[in-house]
């Protein structure tokens, strides 16, 4: 029915003849697949996606990204075919503070205090996937941490105040730069 194929379909509860989509909105349907798993997922997608949402801790981007190129190589795919994104969490205000703070309340809920761990532990933390402070702040991290490593885009999610009035906004109006 993508193509305009007009299919008949009779079963035990349905029956259908000449179905047709209409209007078809596309001609196709892109696989996205998401998840962090180096042999099984990444394989996957290797062989049948047309995108790969990546989900690990920022830190561990060079290592998924390597992982990906030899799924790709053993699928026989250049790799620059199958399009990249990261989800991330992004805590953005315009002057930073109330999300540095929701961070810190956040993470102490969890037993982390941010400010004791050393860069290994923060590596292995929750924090190491949150990007948090400023427009600029944000976008500076999200650039050197993530695309920087050859990912071509982001999934945001918005959780501490992704609900407030123009922070979604705001967000695509500082991100959208970005990935163009």
């Amino acid at each position: 029915m993508l193509r305009g194929e007009r299919p008949t379909f009779e079963g035990k509860w349905y029956r259908v003849e000449n179905a047709m989509n209409e209007p078809r909105v596309r001609d196709d349907l892109p696989i996205l697949l998401g998840g962090s798993g180096e042999r099984k997922t990444f394989g996957l997608a290797a062989r049948f996606a047309d995108h790969l949402n990546i989900i690990c801790n920022a830190s561990e981007l060079p290592r998924k990204i390597e992982a990906l190129r030899a799924r790709c190589a053993e699928a026989g795919r250049d790799p620059q075919t199958l399009e990249t994104s990261y989800l991330c969490f992004v805590m953005m205000d315009e002057d930073g503070d109330l999300v540095r703070k929701q961070q810190r309340d956040y993470l102490s809920r969890m037993g982390i205090d941010l400010s004791a761990l050393s860069d290994a532990e923060r590596a292995q933390s929750p924090a190491d996937r949150q990007f948090v402070g400023t427009p600029d702040d944000v976008a500076e991290q999200l650039r050197t941490r993530v695309l920087d490593h050859g990912v071509d885009g982001l999934i945001i999610n918005m959780v501490f105040n992704g609900h407030e009035p123009g922070a979604v906004e705001l967000a695509g109006r500082t991100l959208a730069p970005l990935v163009r």
